[in-house]
């Protein structure tokens, strides 16, 4: 294969975000019908949910310390979801307030506990890690640097804490990718920890870097992105039923997840 076309002009590589990565992992015929044929996702509370939080927590943050109030923090939060609000459409005022009184408390909690004077190096930055011939990349939440000048990682989570933290570390694809990403924005300098923060309850879960963890991680990236590569230029998505098929958006479509539904009625 040329590595440049006619004009000279090398070919883009595939770019993946971890969360594609892990839906074509979960089922690839639900990764072909929302990333490949890009077909519509029904609205979710939890998405306006998780969006607007995140949309507070970042003009406030990049406010100066000495500004950073309850009254501004939630200032930015109703104008969150007064911008953005599709799931509630068709929803009552009173599911909308209890939505956004979740929200709330998950805020309150954050300005309680964050250092006053925290000075994040970046906020809400799209970063992206290279791996040869794909590139896996995201937006990381925050990121601070610590006093010996190595830099950590936040991922901020509106859902609840997993059951299985241990699992979750495990299989998790978007640690590896944050650490490599966010290092090369900042001209190389090691990402020591990538931290998830669960602001319901203030819980977090720490992945600790260090190069044999990274390089081991990066291995499953990049063996995973192949796979979808591959898949994307074979089209050929097969269905994997399983419980999720009961969340799935697309499962109208899916004859194999139907009939695993039918087949399985806890599954529903």
């Amino acid at each position: 294969m040329n590595d440049v076309d006619l004009f000279g002009v090398p070919p883009r590589k595939p770019w993946y975000s971890p969360s594609r990565l892990k839906l074509f992992l979960d089922c690839p015929r639900r990764y072909e019908f929302q990333v490949v044929q890009k077909l519509p996702t029904a609205p979710s509370p939890n998405l306006d949910l998780g969006a607007n939080v995140h949309a507070a927590l970042r003009d406030w943050l990049r406010l100066l310390p000495k500004d950073r109030t309850w009254d501004r923090l939630l200032e930015f939060y109703r104008a969150a979801w007064r911008a953005n609000r599709p799931a509630f459409a068709r929803r009552s005022r009173e599911e909308l307030r209890e939505w956004g009184e979740q929200g709330k408390d998950m805020l309150r909690r954050f300005a309680d506990e964050v250092a006053p004077d925290l000075a994040p190096v970046a906020i809400e930055k799209n970063v992206n890690a290279d791996y040869g011939d794909v590139v896996v990349g995201g937006r990381v939440d925050r990121v601070d640097a610590l006093p010996d000048g190595s830099l950590k990682v936040v991922d901020y989570k509106t859902g609840k804490f997993p059951k299985y933290p241990a699992r979750l570390k495990e299989e998790d694809l978007a640690a590896p990718v944050y650490a490599r990403a966010t290092s090369a924005l900042f001209a190389g300098a090691p990402v020591v920890e990538v931290e998830l923060h669960y602001l319901a309850t203030g819980e977090r879960l720490s992945f600790p870097i260090d190069d044999v963890w990274q390089a081991h991680k990066d291995l499953a990236v990049v063996s995973l992105a192949h796979r979808v590569t591959e898949a994307e230029q074979a089209r050929e998505f097969p269905a994997q039923p399983s419980k999720l098929c009961a969340w799935c958006d697309f499962r109208a479509r899916c004859p194999e997840g139907k009939a695993f539904l039918d087949a399985s009625p806890d599954a529903r």
